[in-house]
């Protein structure tokens, strides 16, 4: 489609295409740019947008699509005579818009390409506009926010070299409407009632510019965008919109997120409170298997009191199970090992992000994993290995926890009735709440392998 082009045509209709959605959205138009065929008879099409700006009334996409010249008669004019033409489309039955054409030329005045503007209310001067914005400008835009495309709520208007308001349209009306300023196209914007010294220095910069501001009470976004971008080359294109609303919910919005976090660091707070509660019952206990049991009750309340102290901390309601996993590692190891006990401990685990109760559920898990394996692989002996993985594979989460103890007794099995409340809760957390499985066997070179499976399906529509 380019090859019969020369460099310098390539160049500037491969520098189109990044603003050519802005120059849509601008000129409230559909916009389309057309390349000579081969064939006379024919020509290309070489990129088309439709406005953002603009609800209904969208046609099909015809980029990279060959066109009858008979069926765009307006554009093969101007392709053939190197003039702009005005004329009607009729996209409905009975139904027009209007239509506005002009050649694309090379500095030696030679058309290439034509561009045509389709709208069912064009404004001229905003037109002739987006058209000067669409051929000069050729920077590169990925990076530059002043660029993004518009909204339908946008105001849009148009200021001359001598700062006056030149065209304007419905929405910009509107909201000067608003704010008492009845009569906006003839304005200059160092008028009193407007005193935007932004546009002056984009003006004289040829750089575009951003700010907020308000106005008459109203918070407003602006936008000033040079025509052409170099210093005092002439007009400029502004675009505010109404942010008042927005703001307001972005404030909530971070109250809310506050108050969220406030309210899972009382929660940590409360958890701790309760914790300590428990150890004060614990110590007074005279009976050894009610401290136990106040014990394993004290480190299920921490592994909460863990999760609730990273949500505390962040935005998002997702938890780094790994983080999590090591606080609750840390944590059982230095309450329940005997002082003289020598463990030679492994612990990894990969940063896994997951909603807040599927990460509660795999912190009771690991906590009972843990005190089940403290409390009986290593009877009558003061040294042992431990190794805790939390990992994620291709389609599921595994969490194992592999010890050299005593082992399993013979005969053992997760389906008794008679296994214990902290496997039971395992068990129970594993199929249940994470859709997933638990294991418990004996190793071959001794001791116990413990494995939880967590598939990813069972998690992916809470995240």
């Amino acid at each position: 489609m380019l090859s019969n082009l020369t460099a310098e045509q390539r160049n500037s209709l491969q520098a189109m295409p990044q603003v050519l959605g802005l120059a849509a959205d601008i000129a409230h138009a559909a916009v389309t740019i057309y390349l000579p065929g081969e064939n006379k008879k024919f020509f290309n099409v070489y990129k088309q947008e439709q406005p953002m700006t603009q609800v209904g009334n969208v046609r099909p996409d015809m980029t990279g699509r060959r066109v009858r010249a008979v069926e765009e008669p307006l554009v093969a004019r101007v392709l053939q005579k190197n003039v702009p033409v005005n004329g009607k489309r009729e996209w409905a039955l009975g139904m027009f818009n209007s239509l506005k054409v002009f050649p694309l030329r090379d500095s030696r005045g030679h058309c290439y390409g034509a561009v045509s503007f389709e709208s069912a209310a064009p404004d001229d001067i905003i037109i002739a506009q987006s058209l000067e914005l669409l051929c000069n400008l050729r920077q590169d835009l990925s990076n530059n926010s002043n660029y993004q495309r518009l909204r339908p709520s946008d105001g849009i208007m148009v200021v001359d070299a001598n700062r006056v308001i030149v065209a304007a349209n419905n929405r910009a009306r509107h909201m000067f409407d608003v704010m008492d300023i009845s009569h906006l196209v003839g304005c200059r914007t160092n008028d009193v009632a407007i005193n935007w010294p932004l546009v002056g220095m984009v003006m004289e910069t040829g750089t575009a510019e951003s700010k907020e501001f308000t106005m008459h009470g109203i918070l407003l976004s602006i936008r000033i965008l040079p025509v052409i971008p170099r210093p005092k080359a002439g007009c400029a294109i502004v675009i505010l919109q109404d942010i008042t609303e927005l703001r307001k919910k972005d404030e909530e919005l971070l109250i809310k997120s506050v108050v969220i976090k406030e309210i899972h660091h009382r929660v940590k707070n409360n958890l701790q409170t309760i914790a300590s509660l428990l150890r004060l019952q614990e110590r007074r206990a005279q009976c050894d298997e009610t401290k136990i049991v106040l014990r394993d009750c004290v480190n299920r309340v921490n592994s909460i009191a863990i999760v609730h102290e990273y949500l505390s901390q962040q935005d998002t309601g997702l938890i780094d199970v790994g983080k999590v996993a090591k606080g609750i590692y840390q944590a059982i190891i230095s309450s329940m090992l005997h002082p003289e006990f020598i463990l030679h401990a492994d612990f990894k685990a990969d940063p896994v992000q997951l909603p807040s109760d599927k990460a509660t559920s795999i912190a009771l898990i690991l906590n009972e994993l843990l005190q089940n394996t403290i409390e009986h692989a290593y009877e009558g002996r003061m040294s042992g290995s431990l190794k805790v993985r939390f990992a994620e594979e291709s389609k599921r989460y595994v969490l194992s926890i592999a010890d050299d103890g005593v082992g399993l007794p013979e005969g053992f099995s997760l389906n008794s009735n008679r296994q214990s409340l902290g496997l039971k809760i395992i068990k129970t957390m594993a199929e249940a709440d994470l859709q997933g499985s638990f294991s418990l066997t004996n190793r071959e070179d001794g001791g116990t392998l413990a494995l939880v499976t967590i598939p990813k399906g069972g998690l992916e529509d809470v995240k």
